[in-house]
């Protein structure tokens, strides 16, 4: 068996073998078009100038930076970059008249150096740098180019070491500068420093601050006495009243209120004429309640002043016992009450005055505490100003030095030899082997054609072959309940059906297998089945019929509904007209049961619900009560029900019939079912839950079974011979 690759490379040549076989003659076309051009004309005759650059000793410097600046100049003066730099380029480009474009030209192709292997490693001692020049007009004017170049070079040696040198000093006094400022920033914070921290320190060495500490104890302690003096008289007066400070506050200021006094009075007065009263009256006599009346009325605004003059009248009221309680002090209390407030401001007073003292105590401490800390800061101040000081003179030293070495450098490099012309041979140019051309371009065409079948083989996600089916179920976990053949008795004119009603039996026998599966699930997980597929063109509809004729002469009393509602009826497919009202009100189609379903004339115990579509609303029709009612009242009727929805890619009826059946069939097609669709499909009916009973392969070419008593055409289309080929047709998409 060959492999899955080559089967599919196989299909993919069947169905690509154009594009292939255009690629062949698009090579041929172009290897023809190559081998019939003319030979390029001989080339234009080259002169090359050579010549030679040596290093020179630069003579005896007094100074280190010098004599480091005049090695790194001649190391420099080695790369190829350094050699043909910017300045050069532009200083030939300037003193020969050349434009931007031939001066690059000359730097990319037709100047070439030549750098020795030691000289590239610094070793300059004795090295030599070759140049060569190849122009195309004259040697005279290749001899001035080189010429030119050397030129510059030399005199960019020069250049460059002088440049070097006055870029160290431009470095340095730029350097210079910022380490001034520096030193400069770090005397100005010792300065600032001093100016800050300086009374604070010497504060501290002259004992100042110290005596200021213990200035401040023997003040807490002064103050500490005359608390305690005060403490004791405010303990001896609370005594003597029974009320805290609080409490004689509260009682001065209620005794010496004229407006409570004269409703304390009013109410005693009242409360002496209810005692005499209740001698001789009862509780219920009007003049007691109105004597009560007024008394709870003199309660009330007693009460309401007493918390105007607490300032209390929005919290809870002061029971009027309290009151009465607060505001009987006589005049010697009265002064007893106020000596004792006045103690108490006075107490305030001096506790206030006792925390300013801990707290200036305190500053004054940890001012004391943080002496050894600005000692520390003061020596790094002086310690950084040492520093900067120490890079100042260093930086100002080696300037000096850059400045004296300036006068000393020389130029590196030097003209060893003047440039030369040699003359050069011209090329030959060897004639085309055309023939050799056209095949090469052939056999790339081929190549090219065959990889490009390949790649479409392999950029494509059909499964092309039963097998690959099989496989690709497998991996899911889809049982196969069959294998189908072509239907090639509805193939020979477009007016012939896909059923199988006078068809060849074998055909009708792997219909039968299917359905025999399917019972082996066991009589309740069959009767209701839906057949449905992935995409349109798979066949699902021509095999809900041949599975419907299948159950029916397998003597089922069988009943097939069109569940399309989105298509016209196939009934016409078993000789069937359907209602034309049927699409003008499906519910009504529907409600009428013994109207919608027909029997089927030429297959016994076979039934058909026609489809009443196309229909715009066909979600709705299929979720409606009157479809519903009459698949339970077929579920009772008939042994088989099958139902033939639209595919899954195309809607989701066949989900809203699923909780109405018993489980779904997968139709699949080679050459037709496409991978991702099937996986798609597949895992869209696991998180749906919806029962899968298995799959069928559809259209398979190796179960072809003969066709006998079909019609053969003449050259005129009438069906009077005996064809002796069948003719292999793909089945219509529609089916």
């Amino acid at each position: 068996m060959a492999p899955p690759i080559v089967k599919r490379f196989a299909i993919s040549f069947q169905q690509n073998y154009w594009l292939g076989f255009l690629t062949v003659v698009a090579g041929f076309g172009v290897s023809g078009l190559v081998a019939l051009q003319p030979p390029p004309p001989p080339p234009a005759p080259t002169y090359t100038a050579f010549g030679q650059l040596t290093f020179t000793e630069p003579p005896p410097a007094f100074t280190t930076t010098g004599n480091e600046l005049q090695a790194q100049g001649r190391g420099l003066s080695l790369s190829k970059g350094n050699l043909l730099s910017g300045r050069v380029l532009q200083n030939v480009m300037d003193k020969l008249q050349l434009s931007p474009k031939e001066i690059r030209q000359m730097q990319e192709k037709t100047l070439a150096i030549e750098i020795p292997e030691g000289g590239s490693r610094g070793e300059v001692s004795g090295s030599t740098i070759k140049l060569q020049y190849t122009d195309k007009e004259s040697p005279t004017r290749a001899t001035l180019i080189l010429e030119a170049f050397m030129e510059e070079m030399v005199d960019h040696s020069r250049w460059l070491n002088t440049s070097e040198l006055r870029s160290r000093i431009d470095a340095l006094s730029k350097r210079l500068a910022q380490v001034k400022d520096d030193l400069t920033a770090a005397e100005n914070r010792f300065y600032r420093y001093v100016s800050q921290q300086g009374a604070d320190l010497l504060t501290i060495q002259d004992g100042s601050l110290f005596s200021g500490i213990t200035s401040s104890q023997q003040r807490q302690r002064e103050l500490g006495l005359a608390l305690q003096e005060i403490d004791g008289r405010i303990n001896s007066l609370m005594s003597q009243l029974g009320l805290t400070p609080e409490q004689a506050y509260a009682s001065v200021a209620l005794s010496a209120d004229p407006i409570l006094a004269n409703l304390r009075a009013q109410i005693l007065q009242i409360e002496q004429q209810l005692e005499r009263l209740k001698l001789d009256l009862r509780p219920e006599h009007p003049t007691i309640e109105k004597l009560l009346k007024e008394k709870q009325v003199n309660e009330t605004l007693f009460q309401q002043r007493a918390q105007e003059l607490m300032g209390a009248r929005d919290l809870a009221p002061i029971p009027i016992s309290q009151i009465r309680q607060d505001s009987s002090l006589d005049p010697s209390r009265q002064q007893l009450a106020n000596e004792l407030l006045a103690l108490e401001t006075r107490r305030a007073g001096l506790l206030k005055q006792l925390d300013s003292v801990i707290e200036t105590e305190q500053k004054l401490r940890e001012q004391y505490e943080k002496f050894p800390d600005k000692q520390l800061q003061q020596a790094k101040l002086v310690q950084e100003v040492e520093f900067q000081r120490i890079v100042y003179q260093n930086i100002l030293t080696a300037l000096v030095d850059a400045q004296a070495a300036e006068a000393e450098t020389v130029g590196s490099l030097s003209i060893a030899l003047p440039p030369t012309y040699q003359p050069t041979p011209p090329r030959q140019i060897k004639p085309k082997n055309k023939l050799l051309i056209i095949a090469a371009g052939g056999g790339i065409g081929l190549v090219a054609g065959l990889g490009l079948i390949l790649l479409l083989a392999l950029i494509d996600d059909r499964l092309h072959t039963p097998q690959e089916l099989r496989d690709a179920l497998t991996d899911r976990e889809i049982p196969l309940l069959g294998q189908l053949p072509f239907v090639y008795s509805s193939l020979y004119r477009e007016d012939y059906s896909p059923v199988l009603v006078d068809g060849d039996a074998g055909d009708l026998s792997f219909y039968e297998r299917v359905r025999s599966n399917l019972r082996r699930l066991g009589s309740d997980m069959s009767k209701v089945v839906m057949i449905t597929s992935v995409s349109n063109e798979e066949g699902k509809s021509a095999t809900a019929y041949n599975l419907a004729i299948a159950s029916a002469q397998a003597g089922k009393r069988t009943l097939l509904i069109e569940a399309d509602l989105r298509s016209p009826s196939k009934a016409q497919w078993l000789d069937i007209t359907p209602d034309p009202n049927s699409n003008v009100e499906p519910l009504r189609f529907y409600h009428n049961r013994s109207d919608a379903v027909v029997l089927v004339p030429k297959v016994p115990y076979l039934s058909i619900l026609t489809s009443p579509g196309p229909q715009r609303q066909a979600a709705a029709i299929i979720e409606s009560s009157e479809l519903r009612l009459l698949l339970k009242d077929a579920r009772g009727r008939y042994d088989v029900v099958i139902i033939d929805s639209p595919s899954l890619s195309r809607c989701n009826d066949a989900l809203l019939l699923e909780s109405l059946t018993d489980g779904l069939v997968l139709v699949t097609r080679p050459g037709t079912t496409r991978s991702s669709l099937l996986n798609e499909a597949i895992d869209q009916l696991s998180d749906a839950e919806v029962p899968v009973l298995g799959a069928v392969i559809n259209g398979v070419e190796d179960l072809v079974a003969p066709v006998t008593n079909i019609p053969e055409t003449n050259g005129n289309g009438n069906g009077n011979g005996h064809s002796g080929e069948i003719p292999v047709l793909e089945e219509n998409p529609a089916y």
